[in-house]
């Protein structure tokens, strides 16, 4: 089953203030969500107490280490937030207060 993947306004301003590298690697991981939106129990979690099937991403790059988060609903898969491991605690309490499907 092949997914569709939209990207959140506030996901892609946060993917444009990335380095030109760690953007490139971020998407290559995002495509591979397509196909497999649950590739890999070492680098997906899902995230407990969302009204919504929510799931964090973990991308490691050279420089830092950043997380991805995205929900599912029926074959869409939307690309909520991407952000750094150290601001990741912040943004799941703001991601359980947001609406589901987003507003692209």
């Amino acid at each position: 089953m092949n997914f569709k993947i939209e990207f959140t306004k506030r996901a892609i301003k946060e993917l444009k203030h990335l380095p030109i590298q760690t953007q490139k690697q971020i998407l290559e991981e995002t495509l591979i969500l397509e196909t497999e939106p649950f590739q890999s129990k070492n680098k997906i979690k899902r995230i407990k107490g969302f009204k919504f099937p929510c799931y964090r991403l973990r991308i490691d790059t050279s420089n830092d280490s950043y997380r991805l988060f995205y929900g599912i609903e029926k074959e869409t898969i939307f690309i909520l937030r991407i952000i750094s491991k150290k601001d990741a605690d912040k943004i799941i309490t703001h991601l359980r207060k947001s609406e589901f499907p987003p507003d692209i």
